[in-house]
């Protein structure tokens, strides 16, 4: 698990529910004396401790947490890349190119031992989005979330019209883009 889901993850559940939250849940999951760095590689069982704990602490389920998280994390990440993205990028030319811009150019590349999702998306019909989530992990959630993030993010909404578990903890969504009401944001005036 790289680390800067890790340590935006504790930004996530300070925001939403406190530090008290936060720390109550590393103690539960035995993570009481570390400090989760950006820049390195955790045990993926780090996150699902942190989960595990934070829906006793919380009250919500795993998949609600994680794509909350999902949806939360998406404008701070894309304004710590904000470099890797064109500004005249949409929602949707932000999702169709995730795979190669930002898994491949920046965790991949940064970090050859890091084991990021493979996220294929395509276009099925104009604003409707296919994608298949792979990965050893059963993350799928905290994708749909960030899927809503990138939506919001660009002043528009995310519809799911599908979801279905493919195998092994693959998923396929498929999404509709709607444009909001008022004119989105560009990345250069954020």
């Amino acid at each position: 698990m790289h680390g800067v889901i890790l340590y935006q993850f504790r930004h996530f559940v300070t925001d939403r529910f406190g530090l008290g939250a936060w720390e109550r849940a590393r103690a539960g999951a035995g993570l009481q004396d570390l400090a989760h760095a950006p820049v390195r590689l955790y045990p993926d069982a780090h996150l699902e401790r942190l989960l595990a704990a934070l829906q006793d602490e919380v009250g919500l389920c795993r998949n609600d947490l994680l794509e909350s998280f999902g949806a939360w994390t998406i404008p701070p990440l894309i304004k710590m890349y904000r470099s890797l993205i064109p500004t005249h990028w949409d929602a949707r030319d932000f999702l169709l190119n995730m795979e190669e811009r930002i898994h491949e150019k920046l965790v991949r590349l940064k970090d050859p031992q890091a084991q990021p999702p493979r996220i294929q998306v395509r276009e099925t019909a104009p604003g409707v989005l296919e994608l298949y989530y792979h990965s050893h992990r059963d993350l799928s959630a905290l994708a749909l979330g960030a899927v809503y993030g990138v939506a919001g993010y660009f002043g528009e909404r995310a519809e799911l019209m599908e979801n279905e578990p493919v195998r092994g903890g693959h998923r396929r969504f498929v999404v509709r883009l709607v444009p909001a009401e008022r004119g989105r944001p560009t990345l250069t005036a954020v």
